[in-house]
């Protein structure tokens, strides 16, 4: 009987530390927090290089008016050391908080996402986890979750979703420095920007630039599809 009581507690305590949850918060007044588009330069999780023409300014400005801007708090498992996010496939590898916010009134300004200044994660307050802020050009998508898809059908090789979303729009993509904490216990949590605390290293650049998507020419698919379709006849004339 009394191996069944451990047995039974035991499983409980396990099953309280799977589910355990800590929250996170931007603690850094919004004031601070700033985002800036880059048309000179694509996506370096894209390919990089330079674009023809273009400018740098903070989202919301002359360059770009008429788009409004969404950014999503991601983790990923803390490495032991500050995480790179060098590639496409990396940045899609992470996790997301559900902490979101959009650009502000103020050019380059974020603000919150409704009264969502707080998230619920799921890692134990003794669990350390990386964190990186993604932002995007709302033509990418509404959520975070359906631009990862577009993302990650490009990264595999098929542009087409991305083409269609984008219908010739210039859209933006960006990821601010990485950094990592563990969640702490109660309110207000764990803060997602500032300087080093005895929780871990936030994010410390309270600026997340966003670069430029390249797309492919629709007129480059179709020549693309032109010469696939004239070496498959040549082959059959041949026969």
């Amino acid at each position: 009987m009394k191996k069944l009581v451990l047995t039974t507690v035991c499983a409980l305590a396990v099953t309280g530390a799977a589910f355990a949850q800590g929250t996170v918060n931007w603690a850094t007044p919004f004031s601070s927090i700033t985002a800036q588009t880059n048309s000179t330069t694509y996506s370096p999780l894209l390919g990089g290089g330079s674009a023809t023409g273009g400018a740098v300014g903070l989202t919301g400005g002359a360059i770009t008016t008429g788009l409004t801007y969404d950014y999503e708090l991601l983790y990923t498992t803390f490495s032991g050391t500050q995480a790179t996010i060098s590639t496409l496939s990396s940045l899609l590898a992470w996790n997301d908080t559900g902490l979101g916010a959009t650009n502000g009134t103020v050019a380059g300004r974020l603000t919150p996402v409704g009264a969502n200044t707080q998230a619920v994660v799921p890692w134990s307050g003794s669990t350390t986890d990386s964190i990186v802020l993604v932002g995007w050009s709302s033509d990418l998508g509404a959520t975070w979750s359906s631009v990862s898809n577009i993302l990650a059908a490009a990264a595999a090789g098929n542009n087409a979703p991305l083409q269609a979303q984008l219908a010739g729009q210039l859209g933006f993509l960006g990821v601010s420095t990485t950094g990592y904490t563990s969640t702490g216990s109660g309110n207000p949590g764990a803060n997602v920007f500032g300087a080093a605390t005895a929780q871990g290293l936030p994010i410390s650049s309270l600026l997340t630039p966003l670069y430029l998507v390249p797309v492919p020419e629709p007129t480059t698919l179709a020549l693309a599809g032109l010469g696939g379709l004239s070496l498959l006849l040549f082959r059959r004339q041949r026969k």
